[in-house]
């Protein structure tokens, strides 16, 4: 190995540039350009300005067509929205207005029958004050009973409305 060791050593470096040198080059031949063009200042000042105003209308161009699809969107989700609601909001009418009529039933069908109840307990006294009054008239002696009613159960009807 000592015949290697005779020999100079060669140090290779590998380092990235970076962007500034390419950039510090593109201006360095932006300017040579402008120097050397066959055409006067003024006129490449004129064709830059016609440039740049290129620019900015294609650039505004752009912005106004992004804008008018972003409205176009936001227009078509907030007509979707409103349509959801509408079917939401109509259903929940819908149901709340049978659930009204299904009250109004029950009402209706305890009235009834607390009307029924009234007319029947009207009839047991009739029938009470009848017999005890013929009883009174052979001879037996008079009863008296109260009658008192404590509670009142209404049993729905399978016709009532559904709700569902």
């Amino acid at each position: 190995m000592r015949e290697y060791d005779d020999l100079p050593y060669i140090v290779i470096e590998r380092r990235s540039a970076g962007i500034t040198p390419f950039l510090w080059g593109a201006l360095l031949g932006v300017g040579a350009a402008l120097l050397f063009a066959p055409r006067s200042g003024e006129e490449t000042q004129q064709e830059l300005r016609q440039g740049v105003l290129r620019l900015r209308t294609a650039a505004e161009d752009r912005v106004s067509e992004v804008r008018d699809s972003v409205t176009e969107a936001v227009t078509r989700t907030r007509d979707r929205l409103q349509d959801q609601m509408d079917t939401v909001r109509d259903s929940v009418e819908e149901r709340a207005e049978r659930a009204r009529q299904a009250l109004d039933a029950g009402r209706r069908a305890a009235h009834e029958a607390r009307v029924e109840l009234e007319r029947r307990v009207e009839n047991a006294k009739d029938s009470y004050a009848a017999a005890s009054e013929a009883a009174r008239g052979a001879g037996g002696r008079e009863a008296t009973a109260e009658l008192i009613i404590t509670d009142v159960i209404v049993e729905e009807a399978d016709d009532r409305p559904d709700l569902g």
